[in-house]
């Protein structure tokens, strides 16, 4: 509160101090200077108004601080003044009361022991079986035994009882025979080529359709087959299309098909199963 009373003390100290000090044409709101600058102008509104009326603003609000001061002030006082209400201390009864000691606690009774573990039984060890040949009782003659044995001379007819003519169905059990399926290799130390002129070869068979003519197709046809342990070509499929002629298409993959047989790939001195990637180009003049 004492911090209170100081600064609004200060403020009005300097308030006042420079509202007084002040020269009346230096002050803003100086009613001469204001008369002199807002002269032949509207004075009703705005600056002049504002200026004019600074004054009385200050002083109230001064005069508010002022009674708010005195106002918070008294109300302390007022405050501090009241009766306090004062707590009676309860009266002595003359009575002596005796705390009895505290007991000792009595120890807990003790856990007796578990009782003892049935005895062990007497397992017998378990052998393991022993495999014996079997005895064999019969016992074979002698041949001074069978010298006087005679074969006999009648035929005996057996029955068909049980007898099943065997088929050629699979029985579940495993094939005589099974071909076998070699993998194409995609790596081979000697690479299979073609016996005599590719160039030539495709020349001469070679027929581009008439709708490449007329198209003007200038491009390539990239077919791929099997060349298989024997030379002969298989499996051919166009790997890269011409899209704008599906005809050239077909007519390379027929090439293909009609070639002679190719020198086959080998790996270390044995033929096998390689692919061949064969581009065949049309082009139109």
């Amino acid at each position: 509160m004492q911090v209170l009373f100081v600064i609004v003390a200060l403020v009005t100290g300097f308030s006042l101090l420079d509202y007084l000090t002040a020269r009346k044409w230096q002050q803003v709101t100086s009613n001469t200077r204001n008369e002199v600058v807002f002269a032949h102008r509207n004075k009703e509104y705005g600056a002049y108004v504002l200026r004019s009326s600074y004054n009385k603003r200050m002083v109230m609000i001064m005069a508010g601080m002022v009674l708010f001061a005195a106002l918070a002030f008294g109300i302390s006082e007022l405050i501090k003044r009241l009766p306090k209400e004062k707590v009676e201390l309860p009266k002595d009864s003359g009575v002596n009361t005796t705390i009895e000691q505290l007991k000792e606690k009595e120890p807990l009774p003790e856990t007796p022991p578990p009782p003892p573990p049935p005895p062990m039984e007497t397992m017998t060890a378990f052998l393991p079986p022993v495999i014996e040949d079997d005895v064999v009782t019969d016992v074979l003659p002698t041949q001074d035994q069978l010298t006087d044995v005679k074969a006999g001379n009648q035929t005996v007819d057996g029955t068909d009882e049980g007898w099943v003519l065997p088929t050629d169905e699979p029985t579940g059990g495993p094939a005589l025979t099974q071909d076998v399926v070699e993998p194409i290799e995609t790596w081979v130390e000697v690479e299979s080529v073609f016996d005599g002129d590719l160039d030539a070869f495709i020349n001469d068979n070679i027929r581009p359709p008439a709708e490449a003519a007329d198209l003007g197709v200038n491009g390539r046809v990239i077919i791929r087959f099997v060349v298989e342990k024997d030379g002969t070509v298989s499996n051919a499929v166009v790997e890269s299309k011409l899209e704008e002629c599906p005809a050239c298409d077909k007519e390379a993959l027929r090439v293909v098909n009609k070639m002679p047989k190719w020198k086959p790939a080998s790996n270390a001195g044995r033929e096998v199963r390689t692919y061949v990637r064969l581009p065949i180009r049309f082009q139109t003049e």
